[in-house]
């Protein structure tokens, strides 16, 4: 099972390098011939909230949603959306370091639902749900200022650059992609992806890995220009919440009386979230449409089966990844005299010091190959589901007689409040759109 060719091991160390746990004291002390004792190592305590922490960020979270959603239904002020926004940056972000935040947290839930040992707390629960909840009733306001990461790239976002819509169609399903890679990595023990990578965390700490803080750097800066390219593009989170928001009770309007078609929340829209009226279709139009529509949604479980099976065969590819798999081959190449001398890698030498049987090394690696081939099906099969019912949405035509908010790509930033002439909010310092 585990014969494999001796150029896997530079490989191996390489990975080890790349994605081991460092924190883990995996190197046996040294044995000194003398009375010499080694000092004690001070370690210091993982940035985890405690539950006081998490109590206090669900009042916090609490009482900004039920701000927001007032701001956007009741007040429809876009300066009150805005402030929120400075106070979720200044608290959620910096007082508090950007965490917990529920952007991901359902890789906890993953993994609780994976390892029994794991537990999840009820704040971490409740954090989870509450923005998605909220979303069901009033649509997306979690996005609009309450989160950190999303309101310190609206504060950012100066510029309006339009993406044409067969860009923005094709690069809103990473966001989905993501949700599906943090779900895969927690399932396959390859820890928490979405959180490590995390544009913003290392900005609100004024810490952090070296590339995620270039990576955050990149993200703000194209957000000046292009609109919130996090959130629209990348957060697994937001996919969930545009599903909810498309189904919510109470959907974002432009405006609570009448349009007038001027185009003025089209216009400033930064993140093509208004929907133009359209034309009633001709009869060959709809008979054209409802052939296509068939065609798709015949070709939709062709689609996810393809990328079901594609899945399955790229995951087993990246079982290096995992530790107890890359021990087993380190382990196994040992034991068949590939390497001379036992324990060269410090995973081995760490299980020879522990007196720990070949077998329960094996066993626990063929558990993690086979979390891989189950979650490569899975993972690919999401991807062609995702994929599939997108292409099945664009094939329906939808009517519109005035200008309308797409609930899955708003974000209630109160842009189209603001602009809109029929809003009675005093507009101070208005500029016009070009």
């Amino acid at each position: 099972m585990f014969a494999h060719r001796i150029y896997v091991l530079p490989l191996a160390v390489l990975l080890t390098c790349l994605t081991g746990d460092f924190t883990d004291a995996r190197n046996p002390p040294p044995v000194f011939e003398t009375d010499y004792v080694l000092p004690e190592t001070e370690i210091p305590l993982p940035c985890i909230p405690t539950t006081a922490e998490n109590t206090l960020a669900v009042g916090l979270y609490a009482v900004f949603l039920l701000l927001a959603g007032l701001a956007v239904h009741y007040w429809r002020s876009r300066k009150v959306l805005f402030s929120l926004a400075i106070c979720s940056v200044a608290i959620l972000g910096f007082f508090m370091q950007g965490c917990p935040c529920p952007v991901g947290m359902f890789q906890n839930l993953v993994q609780a639902f994976v390892e029994s040992s794991a537990t999840v707390a009820w704040t971490v629960i409740l954090l989870f749900a509450l923005p998605l909840l909220t979303a069901l009733f009033w649509g997306r306001i979690f996005c609009s200022s309450v989160c950190p990461l999303g309101a310190v790239q609206e504060l950012t976002a100066f510029y309006n650059l339009k993406i044409p819509d067969r860009y923005e169609h094709t690069l809103g399903l990473f966001r989905y992609f993501s949700l599906g890679i943090g779900v895969f990595c927690v399932f396959v023990g390859l820890g928490y992806v979405i959180c490590q990578f995390d544009p913003f965390v290392g900005i609100f700490r004024h810490s952090g890995l070296y590339p995620v803080l270039v990576f955050g750097g990149i993200v703000l800066a194209i957000g000046i220009f292009i609109g919130r390219p996090f959130c629209r593009f990348l957060c697994p989170y937001g996919s969930l919440l545009g599903l909810c928001g498309s189904i919510s009770a109470r959907k974002v309007t432009v405006t609570p009386g009448r349009c007038d078609q001027c185009n003025l929340c089209k216009s400033v829209c930064p993140y093509n979230a208004i929907l133009p009226p359209t034309t009633e279709p001709s009869l060959n139009e709809k008979r054209y449409d409802f052939v296509r529509l068939v065609v798709t949604v015949l070709a939709l479980p062709g689609i996810v089966v393809a990328f079901a099976h594609l899945g399955g065969l790229i995951a087993p590819q990246l079982t290096m990844l995992n530790q107890d798999i890359r021990t087993a081959r380190l382990l196994h190449a040992e034991e068949e005299r590939w390497i001379e001398t036992a324990g060269t890698f410090p995973e081995t030498r760490g299980l020879i010091q522990c007196g720990t049987p070949s077998g329960v090394v094996y066993e626990q690696a063929l558990r993690a190959e086979q979390r891989f081939r189950i979650g490569g099906l899975g993972l690919g099969a999401w991807i062609g589901l995702v994929i599939g019912i997108k292409w099945v949405s664009l094939m329906i035509r939808r009517r519109r007689t005035d200008y309308e908010v797409d609930p899955a790509r708003c974000f209630a930033c109160g842009r189209c409040f603001w602009y809109c002439p029929n809003q009675k909010e005093q507009r101070l310092l208005l500029i016009e759109p070009k």
